[in-house]
């Protein structure tokens, strides 16, 4: 088959557009790939911050420590370079210690974690950077660079340990393999060069690795001691909060801090009758019931089920009136379901003694009680 000029060109742009079509989909799927990779991390970042916040006081303990530990490391350096009579670096171990020690004064007393690790993460970019182009101690130095991966994201921090490590990798192929290799002012051997940026390369892999498991494991643990906390302080029947939840309530919170308070003791009629007649799937049902009428109808307070047929509501707003009209509205709701309570109010607008208002409302709600099971036994005479 015979082509002419017209038809050639023609070709020639299918495969031009063939080719950039093809290009763009590689594209694309690079960046769908890539993706998850970059959720992934955006994940485990957010987890570590996360464990970072609930383990502060923790966190305070172990940077201390890690900073004992690196200033007596930096002393004992200093005592070998100056019988080595290694002044240069010496000097550089010397006020390693002394800025470490500066800073720990500093930060004691108001525990400023980020900035300790701002300080470390400082110091090891400076202090290491001059080790890998001048060669401390003959070289020996270039070898500390190995504990900055997995110490730093463990102990101070991740992403900032991670940014390190990537950092001192793209150093030491820059340095022994690329353009700054001028900058060098160490006669490393072709031993050092050639195998020292890949062994830092895998350790910075393996590192990662253990780091990223480590603390996603913790973050799951922590997710599951926060959900446990959070099930002891809630009734699982209702929902609402339990009488764990109000002794800590009660013991957190200042009284002061009320203009008014009511406190509103109910007690579900004929709970132990239904569970007999009906069982305890039914007795749960009207439960429920109850604990959702009552956080319907006090919106603004705090209910809590202290157990059995027992409910508690401490209601910081209304005046007296109000509270007990919102208290014959709840009977209303509740009788209109086949259903009856009897209650017991307390309402104060000074000496908010919780405790002793519990005990005013539960004993008007055996009072309550009584005239309700009273007028119970007459109907059926």
């Amino acid at each position: 088959m015979n082509f002419n000029n017209y038809d050639m060109r023609i070709l020639e742009r299918i495969r031009h557009f063939d080719q950039m079509f093809c290009l763009s989909e590689r594209m694309l799927l690079g960046r769908e790939r890539l993706y998850p990779m970059k959720q992934k991390l955006a994940e485990l970042f957010a987890a570590d911050q996360k464990i970072k916040q609930a383990q502060r006081p923790e966190r305070w303990q172990q940077l201390k420590t890690l900073t004992f530990f690196a200033i007596a490391a930096f002393l004992l350096m200093s005592l070998v370079n100056a019988i080595q009579h290694s002044y240069g670096m010496l000097i550089t171990t010397l006020g390693s210690a002394g800025i470490l020690g500066l800073n720990l004064c500093q930060s004691w007393k108001e525990q400023h974690i980020e900035v300790m690790e701002d300080t470390f993460f400082g110091l090891l970019l400076l202090l290491f950077t001059g080790y890998i182009l001048l060669g401390g101690n003959h070289g020996f130095a270039l070898l500390w660079v190995v504990f900055v991966p997995f110490m730093f994201m463990t102990m101070i921090d991740l992403k900032k340990g991670l940014t390190l490590s990537i950092y001192f990798l793209l150093l030491l192929f820059l340095t022994f393999h690329g353009p700054f290799r001028v900058l060098v002012r160490f006669p490393y051997p072709e031993t050092i060069r050639y195998r020292f940026p890949m062994l830092y390369l895998v350790d910075c892999v393996m590192s990662f690795y253990i780091v990223q498991r480590l603390v996603f494991d913790r973050y799951r643990l922590l997710d599951a001691q926060v959900q446990l906390r959070k099930a002891s302080f809630v009734d699982a029947a209702t929902g609402l909060q339990n009488r764990s939840s109000y002794t800590r309530f009660v013991s957190e919170t200042d009284p002061s801090t009320f203009i008014r308070l009511s406190v509103i003791y109910i007690d579900v009629n004929g709970l132990h009758e239904l569970n007999n007649r009906l069982g305890h799937a039914a007795g749960d049902e009207m439960l429920r019931f109850v604990a959702e009428a009552c956080v319907k109808q006090f919106p603004q307070a705090h209910v809590f089920r202290l157990g059995g047929d027992e409910f508690l509501i401490l209601c910081p707003v209304g005046t007296k009136e109000e509270v007990q009209r919102w208290v014959e509205q709840l009977n209303a709701t509740v009788e209109a379901a086949g259903y009856t309570i009897a209650c017991g109010v307390e309402s104060r607008m000074d000496h908010f003694d919780i405790e002793d208002m519990v005990s005013i409302a539960d004993a008007r709600m055996l009072e309550n009680k009584a005239d309700y099971y009273r007028a119970r036994d007459r109907r059926k005479r």
